[in-house]
Order: C-alpha cells, then sequence, then structure tokens
C-alpha cells in the first residue's frame, strides 16, 4: 500500500513521553520540510527516548518564511505554546531551525542566528540554494547540480524519479550517502553559512541519528 504524503493535521499528532528528547523544529517551508522530517520522526525516532515536534504557523499564528519570522514564532511557541501541548517548551529544549538561503536579507540570518546563540541549545542549519540541496545529496553529489537557482533545481531534482514523497528517501543507505555527500560539499565547516551547493542540514541529521534505531550502525 503506497503511503500518502502527511498533512499538517498528522504533525504532533501524539506527544512524546516526559523523559523523551525533544527536538522542535522551526522551518522556512510549510509542506517540503516537515514532510521530510515527520517521516523520519515516524521511521527512525522511538517517542519514549526521542520525538521531533514541529514548530507550525497554524500553531502560533505567525506566518512567513523569512529568517525573522522564524525568529518570530520560535518567540510566540515558547511565550505561548498551543493550548493542546500537555508538555510545554522550555528555553533551555533542543531547538533546530531549517531554512534555505533564497533571497533573504543576509542581516536577517544574522539575526536568527544570534537569536540561536541566546538560547541555551539552538542552531541554524542552512541550505544553498535550498532544501532540494539535501534531497539532491541522497544520490549524487552537490556539486553535479547544474541549476543556478531554487525553482530550476526543484525541477532537476525529478531526474532522479525517487517515488513517493518523502517515504523514498526513508531509507538509511541513502540517508547515510547523503550525509557523506553534503559533509564532502562543506569546505567551511566553522562557518554556518554553507557555500553553494550545499546543505548544513547534513549536521543536524547527524545528531538526529545519534538518537534513532540506528544509533549503532552510525557509530
Amino acid at each position: 500500500m503506497t503511503r500518502s504524503k502527511f498533512k499538517k493535521e498528522d504533525y504532533n499528532k501524539n506527544e512524546p513521553s516526559k523523559d523523551s528528547s525533544k527536538y522542535y523544529i522551526v522551518y522556512e517551508g510549510v509542506d517540503k520540510e516537515p514532510n521530510y522530517f515527520e517521516a523520519f520522526n515516524e521511521s527512525f525516532l522511538d517517542r519514549k527516548t526521542a520525538y521531533i515536534h514541529h514548530v507550525l504557523e497554524k500553531d502560533t499564528g505567525v506566518f512567513g518564511s523569512n529568517p525573522k519570522k522564524l525568529k518570530e514564532r520560535a518567540e510566540a511557541f515558547l511565550n505561548s505554546p498551543p493550548e493542546s501541548l500537555k508538555i510545554k517548551p522550555q528555553k533551555d529544549d533542543k531547538f533546530r531551525f531549517v531554512l534555505d538561503v533564497d533571497f533573504h536579507p543576509h542581516e536577517q540570518i544574522i539575526e536568527l542566528k544570534d537569536y540561536c546563540e541566546k538560547l541555551p541549545n539552538a542552531n541554524l542549519y542552512i541550505s544553498n540554494y535550498c532544501f532540494e540541496v539535501w534531497l539532491w545529496s541522497h544520490f549524487e553529489e552537490p556539486k553535479t547540480i547544474t541549476a543556478t537557482k531554487p525553482s530550476e533545481l526543484k525541477s532537476e531534482l525529478h531526474k532522479f524519479k525517487p517515488g513517493n514523497y518523502p517515504f523514498c528517501y526513508m531509507n538509511i543507505n541513502l540517508i547515510q550517502e547523503a550525509i557523506k555527500n553534503c559533509e564532502n560539499a562543506d569546505i567551511n565547516k566553522t562557518d554556518y553559512y554553507p557555500v553553494e551547493k550545499s546543505s548544513k542540514v547534513y549536521i543536524l541529521i547527524k545528531e538526529l541519528l545519534t538518537i534513532s534505531f540506528y544509533n549503532k550502525d552510525v557509530q
């Protein structure tokens, strides 16, 4: 049976246990990124020990995809969590931000990075040009990308015919290949801002894998 992609109402459907390690992820995208990470949630994480909670526009009332809006969304989520949440987020919880370079003002990206550094446990993971660089890396090295802008890359990605998104990417071998390809493309690992045709998302995925079913394999 072919599984359909997740809908917004599927996110955060079941809360984790009180003692599980919670990752609150704030996205620029409203569809592609949350779908990927919810599939990862379902495929590789045990809610009793680890869980991804999606911080979405609909849960905070903060709409928009620029870095400033992501910061405001996280602030709103912390200051006024959804009433449905039994376990309220705290500032020292793990907050992770996933962002594309796109055409965002660079000063806003710096502002978001500064906000992350003010939180006890937060970080920013940027893809250049867009999240599709990370998806591309499941099949080929980012340097093989010929697109020069996000819209072109999204079209070129179809050449791999990966299958039913996002479940087609939930293969540990593909994910480890993507990590390797992005790590090789990350020629300046000390800088949070990625060079063209690279994605820092691999760092977040590596972190999540350490608390996944595949922890021993990764080690």
